[in-house]
């Protein structure tokens, strides 16, 4: 199994590697290179804006395929631009442009937690909205546009690198793992005696594309859909590969299934899917559940449709008290904008929206490791502003962090911030041209330790409970929940009663996401050890999913089997809730 391990690490680094590369090529070209043509054709203030739009893009960017992040694009560029349009409270009474941004902020906060893209998309909002309220340059607000125009470039050269580059590690990923299980099939058709090579090969290809399917959700900043689609592909390889390996499994049937995936393996890579098959026999029938899984484009039979799952998992408790401490900092890091005598004082504001958005994670040590990148990447402005002093070399130096920012987002927050900071750093200097690198660095550390303590004291230390986000205890309380949830069902309670237990079940398991999500975004080893949960808590919502399409059948399940689960269920409750008590770790298994 070690063995077994490492093979599926060393295709996850890879992946990772090809993208980082193409990632910091193209980081470089559309941030540095708009700035450059600007300071070149002496419209450097036009292209400081462009290279913005590019930068927050840039920043918010995941390994993710190549559809998810053209979609991610076109939902984060209209929000983003929007703010821009926020900077029309600067002129507002200044107790409304902080009620106002506050509420902006609780919007912002609650809907994170039901999109990813959202989550981004709202981060870059509050930053443009920060700019815009505090820099007078920024008006007039039409420069919004040019903000599409850098999302529009970045789309270019996305989609220049789709047709460059042929490699997909997502669907090659998928198409081995159909490859090996065809390879395996094609053994039991042959009555191949020895089958430890061909299933170590099947075990390995699901596992390295379970791998990456949770890599990606774990540097996500919230729920994806296409980890929900990895988790069911992987549950429908899973039951194939069992029933494969099974004494009964027939050479007939075997050899069908073979031909049929060396085929979807094929279709998979072409994206073009097979016409379904009239599947007959065990083999068969979970051949066509797997490619039910690779082409489906809506949920399973068993899992509700994500705007029914959205209106019963109305924001719980976790989600809103976040939401709130974030209002809370935003609401006050504006009145310090305008009550404090601090020179570039809409940083605070900058400084909230960096450290609590936008997966919320451990804003103790996100504040302690921000600042100290700030201070680090304020030195490197300082040094560049003063060996580099036209904009043309500016612009070079700008590309050249730029390159280094996507491997620095995927390393830990304090290096985000290192070379995060010197770029927004040296394109605010382009808006207020006629102060130095050094003054803004000097305000620009002052501001950041004002807006990190607003941040420590005020989403933080003032609220215990918060200190120290416990997914144990947030999954036992969501289990214990779908447990009664389905001892409702199966004794027939009245439907008010079901009711009741199906939204309390569906809050505790959001509740269990958002702590989920913002212990992902803690250092190591926290971060790193929460990827464990992503299949607990995924698996946890499917059989959510799944006991409310039992309720909801006209000829019910046996009484037995629903009481049978549901006893299974309290023996997990149980268990969780030892391991909570013990202080320890409940460890899912690798797949859910």
């Amino acid at each position: 199994m070690a063995a077994l391990d490492l093979a599926s690490d060393a295709a996850l680094l890879r992946a990772r590697h090809v993208a980082d590369g193409t990632r910091s090529i193209r980081a470089a070209i559309t941030v540095g290179g708009p700035h450059l043509i600007g300071a070149l054709c002496d419209q450097t203030l036009i292209g400081m804006w462009i290279s913005m739009g590019t930068l927050l893009l840039a920043a918010g960017e995941r390994s993710v395929a190549y559809p998810v992040r053209f979609r991610q694009i076109a939902v984060t560029t209209p929000l983003a631009a929007a703010a821009y349009f926020l900077g029309a409270l600067s002129q507002a009474p200044h107790a409304l442009t902080v009620v106002v941004m506050a509420v902006i902020a609780f919007a912002c906060g609650v809907g994170s937690g039901y999109s990813s893209t959202f989550s981004v998309g709202s981060m870059q909002a509050m930053l443009i909205a920060a700019i815009a309220i505090g820099v007078p340059a920024a008006a007039p607000y039409w420069k919004a546009a040019l903000f599409v125009v850098g999302a529009a470039i970045c789309a270019l050269v996305l989609a220049i690198e789709v047709v460059v580059d042929p490699r997909r590690p997502q669907r090659a990923a998928e198409a081995d793992m159909i490859r090996a299980l065809g390879a395996l099939s094609r053994c039991r058709a042959d009555g191949t005696a020895d089958l430890a090579a061909a299933r170590a090969r099947a075990i390995t290809a699901i596992d390295a594309f379970d791998a990456m399917g949770i890599a990606s959700r774990g540097t996500s900043h919230g729920p994806t859909p296409e980890y929900v689609r990895a988790s069911t592909v992987v549950r429908a390889a899973d039951q194939l590969l069992a029933r494969l390996l099974a004494d009964d499994a027939e050479p007939e049937l075997c050899g069908r299934a073979a031909d049929r995936l060396e085929e979807g393996a094929a279709a998979v890579m072409r994206r073009r899917p097979l016409t379904p098959i009239d599947a007959t026999g065990d083999t068969l029938i979970r051949v066509r559940m797997l490619e039910d899984a690779l082409w489906r484009a809506g949920p399973a039979h068993d899992e509700l449709p994500v705007a029914e799952r959205a209106r019963l998992a109305l924001p719980g408790v976790a989600l809103v008290s976040s939401a709130a401490r974030l209002a809370l900092c935003t609401g006050l890091a504006y009145a310090a904008f305008y009550l404090l005598p601090v020179a570039h004082s809409y940083w605070i504001a900058l400084t909230v929206a960096l450290v609590m958005k936008p997966d919320l994670g451990s804003i103790f040590s996100r504040a302690v490791l921000r600042s100290l990148g700030t201070v680090a990447g304020a030195a490197i402005a300082v040094v560049v502003g003063a060996l580099l002093t036209t904009s043309a070399g500016e612009a070079l130096a700008i590309a050249v962090l730029a390159a280094c920012l996507p491997w620095a987002m995927a390393r830990s927050y304090l290096w985000q911030a290192v070379f995060l900071t010197p770029l927004i750093m040296l394109l605010i200097d382009a808006v207020v041209p006629h102060e130095s690198v050094l003054d803004i660095s000097e305000a620009r550390l002052i501001t950041t330790v004002i807006g990190g303590l607003i941040v420590v004291v005020f989403g933080y230390l003032i609220w215990p409970s918060q200190r120290h986000p416990r997914v144990d205890a947030a999954f036992a309380a969501a289990i214990e929940a779908l447990a009664a949830y389905l001892r409702g069902v199966a004794d027939g309670a009245a439907a008010e009663r079901v009711t009741a237990e199906r939204r309390r079940a569906y809050r505790r398991l959001f509740d269990t996401r958002v702590h989920l999500q913002r212990t992902l975004s803690e250092p190591p080893p926290a971060g790193a050890e929460a990827w464990s949960w992503i299949p607990l808590v995924t698996a946890a919502e499917r059989i959510a999913d799944r006991i409310t399409g039992i309720s909801a059948l006209r000829r019910p399940v046996p009484r037995a089997d629903l009481v049978a689960a549901a006893d299974a269920l309290d023996d997990l409750v149980g268990e969780t809730e030892t391991a909570v008590r013990s202080g320890g770790e409940l460890v899912g298994p690798g797949r859910a």
